[in-house]
């Protein structure tokens, strides 16, 4: 199998690493300051994810585990669900 330069993989994946920034900003502008944002969907962490899937070093795909906005919609359908039960 032929493998592309690391440069290729990296042009690949500014779009999710963008989205994965903003989510951390926003995270941590939620958390410090008093108005709420809401997160991007956590399409940075999946797009990274699949980039790495792509590239020879699979287990860098872990990187898109730490997605803040994967977490915050989990949660949040979790609580969604919870809510309609009542």
């Amino acid at each position: 199998m032929v493998y592309y330069a690391w440069w290729v993989y990296l042009i690949i994946a500014i779009p999710g690493i963008f989205l994965f920034v903003m989510n951390w900003a926003i995270f941590f502008h939620n958390k410090l300051g008093k108005r709420f944002v809401s997160n991007v969907p956590p399409l940075g962490g999946l797009w990274i994810a699949v980039v790495c899937l792509i590239s020879p070093c699979k287990w860098l795909a872990l990187i898109g585990l730490a997605d803040p906005g994967l977490w915050l919609f989990i949660v949040a359908i979790i609580s969604e669900k919870n809510n309609m039960g009542e």
